[in-house]
């Protein structure tokens, strides 16, 4: 018994990025700390929506055959150096099947009792995966010098003065010295994220109870961690993103060429926009009011790029510090696997977090996640 356990200890040990590289002694914390918060988040119970496909032969495809368990109760297998926890993403939402029109009033009673449970399941499992998820990143922002008890999103802003260009410079060298996986760096940005929420959705859910999902439909992203977003609310959203999107390259093509026919989703004209001019520094410090609203639109920092000009200064930061992020979060890519290591929906978030919502409209399954996956190694080469 002792010889299994000890296996599975050093298992651990190799397996997760927090510790398959030694931090240096000047900003690690003690070993037993960091394996303390990593088996407590690891031995519970997340989800993730990846489903298995019949997958025909490409270049594309995923290095590992390996779908992680979507149920909200199993534990959740070690992750990998590129793969953040499955407990930054949304649990399984298990409703109760649907009932006939002709069934009982008492039977349709029990079945809309049984799904306000199930969406009261689904939230505190959520906020529980927050906390989780925050404590179990503490280290992570202790040794990249970031504020433990803020939850400031990293990487910090990009340079606009002397102190602020030290600052980025600091916590690039502090990611290099410590050889920070992507696995990690997400799991400290997703948590900061999502704990900026927690308490105005805990307060929510304490007053509505069940009937928090009609709350969430007024208040919407801004109060709703992602990991309580149930999957009726990412459609939703995923829609919105992908109307806003083409409204706002319509308005570029009709002042840069005269058209009003955006370009179409996934194309080479599309994602040379997006690299060259959307997520550019040098572009980003130099573009018009319009062209920052457009992009920020595109990249959905901006609900519409009809704004007023006078926030651009505002929405300008606010990209610079977005395009600091994308370029970090590449680089992560293809030092810890590449695109080949990523899990599917981990390449369905990142396709959408650079303005790649909608390239696989019209198609599910392995045909979409090809395409994602294709799209993102396409994104990589041009960066």
């Amino acid at each position: 018994m002792s010889s299994s356990l000890g296996a599975h200890k050093a298992l651990i040990a190799r397996s997760h990025p927090l510790f398959s590289t030694p931090l240096p002694l000047s900003s690690a914390l003690p070993r037993c700390q960091l394996r303390r918060q990593y088996i407590y988040l690891t031995s519970r119970g997340h989800a993730s929506s990846s489903k298995t496909h019949a997958r025909p032969s490409s270049s594309a495809q995923p290095a590992t055959s390996r779908v992680p368990s979507t149920s909200s109760t199993a534990t959740t297998s070690l992750a990998n150096d590129v793969n953040p926890p499955p407990s930054t993403r949304p649990a399984d939402l298990n409703l109760p099947d649907a009932v006939s029109r002709s069934a009982a009033t008492a039977d349709k009673l029990k079945r809309y009792i049984a799904m306000g449970r199930a969406y009261l399941s689904f939230y505190k499992t959520g906020l529980k995966n927050v906390y989780h998820n925050y404590r179990a990143s503490l280290p992570i922002r202790r040794s990249l010098g970031l504020p433990v008890y803020l939850p400031t999103s990293p990487p910090p802003a990009p340079p606009s003065s002397s102190s602020q260009g030290q600052k980025s410079t600091t916590f690039r060298t502090a990611i290099e010295s410590v050889k920070l996986s992507r696995s990690s760096f997400q799991l400290a940005r997703r948590a900061a994220y999502d704990v900026r929420r927690m308490i105005p959705f805990t307060l929510i859910l304490i007053v509505c109870g069940e009937m928090t999902p009609l709350a969430v439909l007024a208040f919407g992203n801004a109060v709703t961690p992602f990991t309580c977003r149930v999957p009726r609310q990412l459609e939703k959203d995923r829609m919105q993103r992908v109307t806003r999107k083409r409204a706002a390259l319509a308005a570029q093509q009709a002042a840069t060429s005269g058209s009003v026919t955006p370009p179409a989703a996934g194309s080479d004209l599309e994602l040379d926009l997006l690299v060259r001019m959307y997520t550019n520094l040098e572009w980003i410090e130099s573009a018009s009011a319009e062209e920052i609203l457009r992009a920020c639109a595109v990249l959905n920092l901006a609900k519409t790029h009809t704004r007023p000009s006078g926030l651009v200064s505002l929405y300008r930061a606010r990209l610079r510090r977005y395009a600091d992020y994308l370029s970090l979060d590449d680089q992560l890519i293809r030092r810890c696997g590449g695109v080949r290591a990523m899990e599917g929906v981990e390449v369905r978030l990142a396709v959408e977090e650079r303005g790649g919502v909608g390239v696989t409209e019209g198609k599910e399954g392995w045909d979409a996640e090809r395409d994602e996956r294709r799209w993102l190694e396409k994104w990589l080469e041009r960066r």
